[in-house]
């Protein structure tokens, strides 16, 4: 099943409690249900004024490589279960230089989408094409600035030109591997959102298949702390419908919160996700009590009740429900 689809999914079903009984279904059954976000390399090559790069002190902590000897322990691990691999989550991945490893691995696993998400900086044609033909199924860029003026200034070290230049190898890609997907994901604030309006104007020609728009978040003592959404407010519904309208035209999927999500500080979409959000990169992994050097995924959930925990939740108080909603999976998928 598509990924995109099983997100839809779980948007469509408001009761918590179904979505831990599908939860424990998948798992019986065996099913994919995990997404495996992985950091390869605690290193980055841009300073974007909203990312935690920019926050000195959390960088001194942010140190290491996923040795490539492990990775096979990685595959062995958890991607039996992936649903979704995203290789890229908070650095630069195109920085480590066993991405190649890392994909054919995937592909090996047969996980059925294999994901990266860049600052599309370092992009090379060449090494693009042998990573699609192992196994990447998509290219997610991040985006902070639709002009050149505010894409430099947001994305510190970065150059518009490359970037677009990196958007042209990728559509050149597309065109020789027509599964292969490309998505944009915009962070926004209140200086960089009105020109979302000329978004498909300045990257007309580039086949886009997912474009994310998202606001900012305080993930940090990042350069950039103005966190209001007070002079986006009145203005959203009609950018937000303008972005849309030219997705639909060029036939892209436009992920992003209705303006009632906006200040929503928890969603309920987001209940599952300890038990199907895998976080791994060189400084930790996952669930602590997971020894996944000498131990597979199944071995662990059967180790540690998995089964009785999930059954408990599917008939667990409200207000234990209430506790596990947070901000992830806050949007709308068009």
């Amino acid at each position: 099943m598509n990924y995109y689809k099983l997100l839809k999914i779980n948007n469509l079903i408001k009761n918590p409690r179904l979505k831990f009984l599908g939860l424990m279904i998948f798992h019986v059954l065996k099913k994919r249900y995990i997404s495996v976000q992985f950091d390869p390399i605690n290193a980055c090559n841009l300073r974007c004024k909203m990312c935690y790069f920019t926050d000195k002190d959390y960088v001194k902590k942010l140190k290491g490589l996923f040795p490539k000897e492990e990775l096979p322990l990685l595959s062995k691990a958890i991607l039996s279960r992936a649903a979704k691999l995203q290789v890229g989550c908070g650095t630069e991945p195109t920085l480590y230089k066993n991405l190649d490893t890392i994909f054919k691995l995937a592909q090996e696993a047969k996980v059925p989408y294999v994901s990266m998400t860049t600052n599309a900086n370092l992009i090379e044609k060449d090494k693009l094409r042998n990573w699609v033909e192992h196994g990447l199924n998509e290219i997610t860029v991040s985006l902070h600035g639709v002009t050149k003026e505010s894409y430099e200034h947001f994305m510190g070290k970065g150059n518009f030109d490359r970037f677009l230049l990196s958007l042209t190898y990728i559509t050149e890609i597309k065109k020789e591997f027509p599964d292969f997907k490309l998505r944009i994901n915009y962070t926004f604030n209140e200086d960089n959102f009105i020109e979302l309006r000329e978004f498909w104007t300045v990257f007309k020609g580039i086949d886009v298949d997912y474009l994310q728009i998202r606001p900012i978040d305080n993930i940090g003592n990042t350069e950039y702390q103005n966190f209001s959404l007070e002079k986006i407010l009145p203005v959203y519904e009609d950018v937000y419908q303008t972005v849309n309208k030219h997705a639909i035209k060029n036939g892209t999927i436009l992920i992003a919160p209705k303006i009632d999500r906006l200040e929503y500080k928890q969603s309920v979409n987001s209940v599952i996700q300890p038990f199907t959000y895998c976080y791994v990169s060189p400084l930790a992994f996952w669930h602590k009590d997971f020894n996944w050097k000498n131990e597979t995924y199944d071995d662990y959930c059967k180790r540690t009740g998995f089964i009785s925990k999930i059954s408990k939740l599917i008939f667990a108080k409200k207000s234990t429900l209430e506790r596990l909603k947070n901000k992830t999976l806050n949007y709308d998928i068009n």
